[in-house]
């Protein structure tokens, strides 16, 4: 039971102690305590007792603002039993936020006022994952907190609590993840709207997604190019070219997780058909050649790119260039502990309507 000095006076308090105590009921009493010493609790939830103060005491449980919030508004739901006995009811907060919605922030919050100019952030998913406020790194605390953020850009529509717990922890019961996914998503939003005050995740219907009004995702705008250089009828080496100069390496290249080979590898493989495209339609064998050294760095097994490129360099009468590009090439297979058939993935340009 929490008391407050607004609960009344000592003799009522004493009433409320004594039946705490009939009950076995633990007590914890907010301000002066008439009935005994009082003891501080500092910002860490460590208390000290004042007749010991050498000694720290236990420790509560210490929870942040909007944690805070988020509890109260979810116990003070009445209890909707027709007839039944009404539950006990919080305090009313000023606007309390819905949990399954997006949490808006009111004027009783100053943090966008002050950082007016810190609209937007950046989430990095090609490559290393990094999450980037006025480009610079934000700390995501919890590993399970960045694979949210990796996932979400991968699935910009959102996902529910199980499509993400299955992703996190694949092979695992959910029922025994659920607190554990609440956690790392409650550390996470307390991390951007404590940088920025900028509410970037979505929650409604029990479906989570990325707010594109407040998070920039250099996914998302690659598959924008992606999209604008297949529909374009002008233009169209320059709008490709676009593409792959916002490909800077695989989709969180770093990670390892089992949901990401699928897009991983079909975002690698539109990458290199466009490089093979764009190297067939191009006059200039030079320009032709980069552009498929380009797709070798991006998958530097693929037999039927280092044969084009090899092609090409012979026709450009640089035939030790060529050799060595497939001695390297070979070498690179025998390390990889592949062959020629196993590391050939055909490439057909077409399929991208270039």
């Amino acid at each position: 039971m929490l008391l407050s000095e607004e609960d009344g006076d000592e003799s009522q308090a004493k009433n409320l102690v004594e039946a705490c105590v009939a009950t076995a009921a633990a007590v914890v009493a907010l301000g002066e305590w008439p009935v005994g010493p009082t003891w501080r609790a500092d910002s860490a939830g460590h208390l000290h007792n004042p007749l010991a103060s050498e000694r720290t005491g236990p420790r509560l449980c210490v929870l942040d603002q909007m944690a805070a919030i988020d509890l109260l508004a979810l116990i003070a739901v009445p209890d909707p039993t027709p007839g039944g006995p009404t539950a006990p009811r919080a305090t009313p907060l000023p606007h309390p936020p819905d949990p399954r919605l997006p949490r808006q922030t009111t004027r009783h919050e100053p943090t966008l006022r002050h950082q007016a100019a810190r609209q937007r952030l950046h989430l990095h998913v090609l490559g290393d994952p990094q999450l980037l406020l006025d480009g610079e790194p934000l700390t995501v605390r919890r590993s399970a907190a960045l694979h949210i953020l990796v996932y979400l850009a991968a699935h910009p529509t959102g996902a529910d609590t199980a499509q993400l717990t299955d992703a996190i922890w694949p092979g695992l019961p959910r029922r025994s993840l659920t607190g554990r996914l609440y956690t790392a998503l409650s550390d996470l939003r307390g991390t951007i709207r404590d940088a920025g005050g900028l509410p970037a995740i979505d929650h409604v219907d029990d479906r989570y997604r990325l707010n594109p009004t407040h998070i920039n995702v250099d996914l998302w705008h690659l598959n924008t190019a992606i999209h604008h250089a297949a529909t374009t009828l002008t233009n169209t080496h320059t709008a490709w070219q676009a593409v792959l100069d916002a490909y800077p390496a695989d989709l969180a290249a770093t990670r390892t997780w089992p949901w990401l080979d699928p897009i991983r590898e079909a975002t690698r493989r539109q990458i290199i058909d466009i490089c093979v495209s764009l190297a067939t339609a191009e006059p200039d064998p030079h320009r032709a050649f980069r552009l498929l050294q380009a797709g070798i760095r991006i998958d530097p097994y693929n037999a039927e790119l280092h044969r084009h490129a090899g092609r090409v360099l012979t026709a450009l009468g640089d035939h030790e260039a060529a050799a060595r590009l497939h001695d390297r090439y070979q070498q690179t297979l025998t390390r990889a502990g592949l062959d020629d058939d196993t590391a050939a993935h055909p490439v057909t340009p077409t399929t991208i309507g270039y």
